[in-house]
């Protein structure tokens, strides 16, 4: 009985957010928005690098309203952005920049996202959805002068968190048939990952070769750094990055390092509080991890820029096919 009432209850949460959403956004008259609006900031990084820890101490800051990852609110802002096809059953898209933004993006982002910070009188609203890494200047504008905090974590803790994930066919939304926990409806997200990160020149011979979960995993983590790599000099000062283990050796010294890059107080009781909530590093395990000669290149590249154990095998990826709930 269990599981039949998880899937169902999924279902319906998701369907009342996203129909709450569209409501909000119906109802709220532009006068509402004439006023100071808030700050906002992004917190950022291919998923599974720590941010849902970083977000979740931010989220109990005074000063702050947080989004925790608010697929909903981001499918009613764009539907054409739903990569989880959640909602939408359309073809959507990944990598975004500032060119996919226009006004009524605008005004809907502003109603979902900022109105509600203001009528609380937080200055500052913080998002947090991992692939938005890949979307820095839609957000940028979106929201122009936004500052973006970037957790980095090693590409091999990451890839096999991504594993774990992926290989989970337990979780189910009741109504989205081939739902897979990472790779989205039907494995939409990858087919978007792909499609776009070939047409954007990242390694495209190569991609092709990518079949297994731990590959498609190093390819997302390679990608997003790529793509906060390519925004560095137009955000400037505007771009706070950390690796996962500097967070969690120095988590003192790091929060205190992110309320200062986003002009915060640090109440006493709170960085306390805080600290507590932030465990150790955690490492994942797996096997070898094989990637095609030029991926593997510049994995190992990375792992070696930000100063990570391990590295990645050249070779042909095993075969593993992106698995649903419904295969």
């Amino acid at each position: 009985m269990k599981q039949l009432l998880k899937p169902l209850g999924r279902a319906l949460k998701y369907g009342y957010m996203k129909h709450r959403a569209e409501r909000r956004v119906a109802a709220q008259s532009d006068g509402e928005l004439d006023v100071q609006r808030p700050r906002a900031a992004f917190l950022i990084g291919c998923g599974r690098s720590g941010t849902t820890v970083l977000g979740m101490v931010l989220n109990q800051h005074p000063q702050v309203y947080y989004f925790f990852e608010p697929y909903h609110l981001w499918a009613t802002i764009d539907p054409s952005i739903d990569v989880l096809n959640l909602y939408s059953r359309d073809a959507a898209r990944f990598l975004l920049d500032q060119q996919d933004c226009a006004d009524e993006l605008r005004r809907r982002f502003d109603r979902l996202m900022l109105a509600p910070a203001r009528r609380l009188g937080k200055p500052l609203v913080i998002e947090k959805t991992p692939f938005n890494a890949c979307r820095i200047g839609y957000l940028d504008a979106l929201k122009p002068g936004s500052k973006f905090i970037h957790l980095i974590r090693s590409g091999l803790d990451v890839v096999y968190s991504i594993r774990r994930l992926s290989s989970d066919r337990s979780y189910r939304i009741a109504g989205t048939a081939a739902l897979n926990r990472w790779w989205g409806r039907g494995a939409s997200k990858w087919t978007a990952l792909a499609v776009e990160g070939m047409a954007a020149g990242y390694f495209a011979n190569e991609v092709p070769l990518l079949q297994s979960y731990e590959s498609k995993g190093a390819y997302e983590w390679i990608v997003s750094l790529a793509e906060v790599d390519r925004w560095r000099s137009r955000l400037g000062d505007r771009l706070l990055e950390m690796t996962y283990d500097q967070l969690t050796v120095e988590p003192t010294g790091s929060i205190q390092r992110i309320c200062d890059f986003l002009s915060l107080e640090v109440p006493a009781k709170w960085l306390g509080w805080s600290v507590r909530q932030i465990d150790t590093t955690r490492r994942n395990t797996g096997p070898p991890l094989v990637l095609p000669p030029r991926l593997c290149q510049e994995f190992n590249r990375l792992q070696e820029r930000f100063g990570f154990d391990g590295r990645a095998v050249a070779g042909r990826p095993p075969d593993a096919m992106v698995r649903t709930a419904a295969n």
